[in-house]
């Protein structure tokens, strides 16, 4: 299911930082780091041959994307969502991607809808390969692609914030023997409501959609003891 990480850091046009970064970031959407995964300097900075100082700063650009958590008396560690967070997540995306929607209906475009049939397809493909990663970023684009199409900047900002902290919810609460991804007919689905002019019916496919994604939402075991370089393949 996850990337071949050997691949993912050989470019030799990547900064160490860069290759930091992206190596701990889709190790993290791999499921290889668990939310709440000490993520230590020293034997980071070892295991990848770069200063502390580039771990550092790769973990600040971490932080700063939501996917670690930076405390001062405890260092970093993979970011874990609350329940309580989660429910609050996912009450604002449902507030904002109804009038996302809403406002879409009779306001897309034919070279928009064509974008996002497109965009539905790469989806599909992603997730019949196994790669989660590329399907779970297509998704994510999914839903902020009908904000930025409704013409409204402001939403579009808001959702993509609330959007990039959904993958942690899954890795912190979803369920390992479940699917959690979106389903290709609810994208579906929702874009024909849009086309249709149906504006109700379009706001309603939304909000089961994001029903059913939080409904995949239990507490789960995580994996303790694990050694960073062996997880990241380094």
């Amino acid at each position: 299911m996850g990337v071949n990480m050997s691949n993912a850091v050989e470019s030799s046009t990547d900064s160490p930082e860069e290759r930091v970064y992206r190596t701990l970031y889709e190790g993290i959407l791999d499921h290889r780091l668990l939310p709440g995964t000490k993520l230590k300097e020293v034997p980071l900075a070892e295991a990848f041959g770069v200063t502390r100082g580039v771990i550092r700063k790769a973990l600040v650009r971490l932080a700063t994307a939501k996917v670690v958590t930076i405390r001062s008396q405890y260092g970093a560690s993979v970011a874990s969502p609350s329940l309580e967070e989660v429910g609050q997540i996912f009450a604002a995306r449902r507030l904002v991607e109804s009038a996302v929607v809403e406002n879409l209906v009779g306001f897309i475009s034919a070279k928009d809808a064509k974008e996002l049939r497109q965009l539905m397809k790469q989806e599909s493909h992603a997730y019949g390969a196994g790669d989660m990663r590329v399907g779970i970023k297509l998704s994510a684009d999914f839903h902020v692609r009908l904000a930025k199409y409704a013409g409204n900047a402001v939403l579009a900002e808001f959702l993509e914030q609330l959007v990039a902290r959904t993958p942690l919810i899954f890795l912190a609460h979803g369920d390992p023997g479940q699917s959690v991804s979106c389903s290709e007919h609810e994208h579906a689905d929702i874009v024909a409501a849009i086309l249709a002019g149906d504006r109700e019916q379009a706001v309603r496919r939304m909000l089961s959609h994001l029903q059913h994604l939080e409904s995949h939402v239990a507490p789960r075991t995580k994996e303790k003891g694990s050694d960073l370089a062996r997880l990241l393949g380094l």
